[in-house]
C-alpha cells in the first residue's frame, strides 16, 4: 500500500486495519468528523475544514486510515495503539491535518483541517492512536493490555508534531457544525472518540 492514490476499502470485522475506510464518532456530542471538499476557513490557513457534524456515518465522513509516511502497511495489517497513522479524507482526498501556526476561529485553540491530496502529505499530517484507557467499564468489554485498535473501543489521536489531541466541543458554527481543535491540555472527554462502521 505504498500509492497514494490508494482508494481504500470497506471495514470488516471489529479491527481496524490498514487502507480501510473508517468514521470516527465523537463521543460527547455523537456527532462524526467530517469534511467537505470547497468548505475552507476564510481565516488562518484558508484550509478545509475539519468539523463534526453529521449524526450518522456518510461519505463525507469516510476516512482512509494510512500508515506513517514513508512507511508501507497491506490492507491486512492490524492497527496498534501507539502507532503513528495518518487519515485521508475519502471524497476530497486531502489529509486530516494540523499545525502551530494558527489558531481555531471560535476558541483559539490549535486550528485542525484536512490539507493535501493524493500527491501533498507532509509530517503535520500524521497522529499517534491512543488508547483511552480512563473507562473502567470499557476496560472490563476490552482487554486494557490488548494493543488491537477496536471498532467501538474508544481512543484519542495525539498529533505528532506539536501534541495537541483530536478536540471537539459544543462550540458551533452558524451552519450547526461543531468545531474540530487541537488540544493541548488533553487528554480530556472532548478528546475522546469511537470507531464506527456503517
Amino acid at each position: 500500500m505504498s500509492d497514494e492514490i490508494y482508494p481504500g476499502i470497506p471495514l470488516e470485522g471489529n479491527i481496524v486495519k490498514y487502507g480501510r475506510f473508517i468514521a470516527l464518532k465523537h463521543n460527547m456530542t455523537g456527532r462524526f468528523l467530517t469534511s467537505r471538499s470547497g468548505d475552507c476557513y476564510e481565516t488562518g490557513s484558508g484550509q478545509q475544514k475539519a468539523v463534526t457534524a453529521a449524526w450518522e456515518p456518510a461519505p463525507e465522513t469516510m476516512f482512509i486510515v494510512l500508515p506513517r509516511l514513508g512507511e508501507e502497511r497491506g490492507p491486512e495489517e492490524d492497527v496498534n495503539f501507539g502507532d503513528l497513522i495518518r487519515l485521508k479524507h475519502v471524497e476530497s482526498r486531502a489529509n486530516l491535518h494540523s499545525h502551530p501556526d494558527f489558531a481555531s476561529p471560535l476558541t483559539e485553540q490549535q486550528e485542525v483541517t484536512c490539507f493535501g491530496d493524493d500527491f501533498t502529505t507532509d509530517e503535520n499530517d500524521q497522529w499517534v492512536v491512543e488508547q483511552w484507557s480512563f473507562d473502567e467499564a470499557e476496560n472490563e468489554e476490552f482487554d486494557v493490555e490488548d494493543p488491537t485498535w477496536y471498532v467501538g473501543r474508544s481512543f484519542y489521536l495525539r498529533h505528532a508534531s506539536t501534541g495537541v489531541t483530536l478536540h471537539s466541543h459544543e462550540e458551533t458554527f452558524g451552519d450547526d457544525t461543531n468545531e474540530v481543535t487541537g488540544y493541548g491540555n488533553g487528554p480530556d472527554e472532548n478528546d475522546r472518540w469511537r470507531v464506527v462502521v456503517e
